[in-house]
């Protein structure tokens, strides 16, 4: 089942896109991100309020506080959003961009007051922007979770809720990872990755095996949830993972598993601060 519907059904509590090739990642305006793979192209032409102020950034109007002229001929401009993050404004967009947002400013550019809905609590699962303007908060650690699972959102909140210093992400597909992440600076990086192998477990493995063979990504601690099959078991260690757990009934509820990862990975577990 496409997940992509669900995650842009509230346009509202989206304040940016940023596209990775053909994958795009969705920042909410809570502080959450989500990945889809979609290229940002194709979100645009469901986003239809959203305006494309770079190739690679689609932006929600409403959470638009300055637009900043390009300070020099050829140079770009950019785009200011709540929160302090700003985006750039590619030269040859900035005229298209400017008039999009004309109705909201202020004759000294600054962007006038816009009406919009307050973020809601989003009940189905909704995963590189320019440093902020402001000084930036402390960095929130991330654990990754790639799984077809459809109950992920139930696990975010539990995860989020005993370890409140971490935020969820989660992916269906795996097999990008070791691209997009490559997109992401040292700070920006999992702390933690689960590669749920129960279903499509040879895209997983290949996963694994890429992103330890790479000398950045080899230190991240990548646990392996797999069927009870011993060529499973055996692959995942041979392919370096940290941890393989077996789960011998396709039933057995992933949000405790996870709890139980999380236990040991998050609370007993030395981890590195940054890689």
């Amino acid at each position: 089942m496409s997940v992509v519907k669900p995650a842009i059904r509230h346009p509202a509590l989206i304040a940016y896109l940023a596209g990775a090739n053909n994958y795009t990642w969705l920042h909410f305006r809570n502080g959450e991100k989500k990945m889809l793979a979609k290229p940002i192209s194709y979100l645009e032409t469901q986003l239809t309020e959203f305006i494309r102020v770079h190739k690679t950034a689609l932006v929600n109007p409403a959470c638009v506080e300055k637009l900043q002229q390009p300070p020099r001929q050829r140079m770009a401009g950019s785009v200011q959003l709540e929160g302090g993050i700003v985006l750039p404004v590619s030269r040859r967009r900035w005229r298209e961009v400017a008039t999009a947002l004309q109705p909201y400013l202020s004759p000294d550019g600054e962007v006038t007051a816009v009406a919009a809905p307050e973020p809601e609590k989003v009940v189905e699962p909704p995963i590189t922007p320019l440093k902020s303007a402001e000084s930036p908060a402390t960095p929130t650690r991330t654990v990754l979770l790639a799984t077809e699972d459809s109950n992920t959102q139930s696990i975010k909140w539990a995860l989020e809720s005993r370890w409140p210093q971490y935020v969820l992400h989660t992916s269906v597909q795996s097999s990008h990872l070791p691209r997009v992440l490559s997109l992401l600076s040292a700070d920006e990086l999992p702390t933690l990755i689960i590669l749920d192998a129960r279903t499509s477990t040879l895209e997983r493995l290949n996963t694994l095996q890429q992103l330890k063979e790479d000398e950045q990504f080899g230190q991240i601690p990548i646990v392996m949830l797999v069927p009870p099959i011993d060529d499973a078991i055996t692959d995942s260690y041979r392919r370096r993972a940290n941890s393989v757990i077996s789960i011998p009934d396709s039933q057995t509820p992933l949000g405790l598993t996870i709890e139980r990862i999380s236990q040991f990975w998050l609370r007993t577990a030395a981890l590195p601060v940054a890689l």
